[in-house]
């Protein structure tokens, strides 16, 4: 019998009963890929008792049954707890995501039986059980007779649905700012300094008229701050451009796109900012 043959008939013999996807409006397909999900140890010790597979995918995961086995016992309609570590690999993740801006923060998720969840900083816990070095945190899957997992009916194909569920995990909200600095002591070299748009831009962010400032290191420099909050994205269909067109002359800079490498805690506006500094 031939490779091909046997993952045939492997596949054939499991049914998928449970799957769940994390969906992140940052990323361009709504996918949140850059994440890891693997069972706990007492979890894959049930998985192989019950005779489930795990199967990891991108953004998730899905558990699959053995077709083969009668679940139909009273033995199987037990309640037990599946947990599954899951742990973001993208080292700023909780820069663009709405929750607790310390990457040392752990979450539970519960299942609570439902088909979505929004992840919220309200999951956040100090549970010991979650103190370990690179975990974000644990999805918590109960099984029951009135939301089972396994295939408990004699008949999986006529009475079983498989459960699904759906974390969404939200973008973080943040402020615009650029600040547009010269070591040129003449003022007047701000004097008429836009920001204009392009693209998706144009229709969603506007600006306050530019503050004349000096930076920290006693350079002067000219701020500007959006006037509404921006939802971080992986990518943007859109430019800022710095423009000056009048008596001093024509002036044009492309700006950069807000990234997560700039986003910080402003503590004056109690806002989150993406800072972007910009020599002219």
């Amino acid at each position: 019998m031939n490779q091909a043959q046997i993952l045939y008939r492997y596949i054939n013999s499991h049914t998928e009963v449970f799957s769940c996807l994390f969906k992140h409006e940052y990323y361009l397909n709504g996918v949140c890929n850059e994440l890891e999900i693997i069972p706990t140890a007492a979890t894959s010790a049930l998985i192989k008792n019950y005779q489930l597979i795990f199967k990891p995918f991108s953004g998730g995961f899905a558990l699959a049954a053995n077709t083969a086995r009668d679940y139909s016992s009273a033995v199987f309609k037990d309640s037990f707890t599946l947990n599954f570590e899951f742990r973001f690999l993208n080292p700023f993740f909780y820069s663009y995501t709405a929750l607790n801006f310390d990457p040392e923060a752990r979450y539970f998720l519960e299942d609570n039986f439902t088909s979505s969840v929004l992840f919220s900083p309200e999951m956040q816990t100090a549970a010991p059980e979650l103190d370990n070095p690179g975990l974000s945190g644990i999805l918590n899957v109960k099984h029951n007779p009135n939301y089972p997992i396994l295939p408990i009916h004699a008949s999986v194909e006529d009475s079983f649905i498989a459960r699904s569920k759906v974390v969404y995990i939200k973008p973080r909200e943040v402020k615009l700012i650029y600040i547009c600095y010269t070591n040129d002591p003449n003022l007047d070299y701000f004097e008429g300094l836009t920001i204009g748009m392009e693209g998706v831009f144009k229709e969603m962010i506007s600006f306050s008229a530019p503050e004349q400032i000096q930076t920290a290191s006693g350079l002067h420099a000219v701020k500007f701050t959006s006037e509404s909050f921006l939802s971080m994205k992986a990518s943007w269909r859109g430019v800022f451009k710095l423009e000056r067109r009048n008596q001093l002359g024509s002036y044009l800079k492309s700006l950069p796109n807000p990234s997560p490498k700039t986003i910080k805690y402003d503590i004056t506006t109690k806002t989150y900012i993406s800072e972007n500094y910009v020599k002219l």
